[in-house]
């Protein structure tokens, strides 16, 4: 461990040239800013999982989505089903609850609390469902700070669908492979492309915590 000492740093700096000296910029961080844009983990649920929730999410009449509390409007065509726990789906959150935990404590360490909102399954068909660009955090959605994107469909069995992801120009396509798991912050720009043949089943869930200080 380097000591200080009263030894006098003599710097051989010819100062004259030194017009400037305040030039620069930026602050020197006591520890590097590790958290990542997104995160992902695969086969998280196995083939059969997969299809358990498929049946639990498509047990009953799935709603036409809204966004902000309206109708479906030009920017989000689909249908979901929330899902809450209860004896059929408590092995969901508690696998979800698992990986929440890990890539949290790796790549963002947020003060998390739980999914206030329950999970929302979602059912893309074509022609041309969609999610225009949008983030998941807002004044009505209260203090989300990760969310994420479970891949339930098999990637042949439809076409277009691709969740993209944006922090500048142009997007990132998240990975289709089935049970792929895909997880960022809910202030992330993120759309999901029309589906232009077949049905993209997902289950989508919001981490929530306190507020940021």
């Amino acid at each position: 461990m380097a000591r200080l000492t009263d030894e006098p740093v003599h710097l051989d700096l010819d100062l004259a040239p030194l017009k400037k000296i305040d030039t620069g910029g930026g602050a020197w961080p006591l520890q590097p800013n590790r958290q990542e844009q997104w995160a992902w983990m695969q086969n998280v649920f196995t083939p059969p999982e997969i299809k358990a929730i498929i049946a639990i999410g498509e047990v009953n009449d799935l709603d036409k989505a809204r966004t902000g509390g309206n109708k479906s409007s030009k920017d989000r065509d689909s249908f979901v089903k929330f899902l809450f726990p209860n004896d059929a789906t408590t092995w969901i959150f508690e696998k979800l609850s698992g990986v929440v935990t890990e890539m949290n404590a790796r790549y963002w360490g947020f003060d998390l609390s739980g999914f206030e909102q329950g999970l929302q399954f979602t059912r893309y068909e074509a022609p041309g469902q969609h999610y225009d660009w949008h983030i998941d955090a807002g004044m009505i959605t209260g203090h989300r700070k990760l969310s994420l994107t479970v891949q339930l469909s098999d990637p042949d069995d439809y076409e277009g669908g691709d969740l993209e992801l944006r922090w500048g120009k142009d997007p990132m396509k998240a990975n289709r492979e089935q049970s792929m798991i895909t997880v960022f912050p809910s202030w992330t720009m993120h759309r999901v492309t029309p589906v232009t043949r077949g049905r993209r089943f997902s289950l989508v869930a919001w981490v929530s915590g306190p507020p940021f200080k």
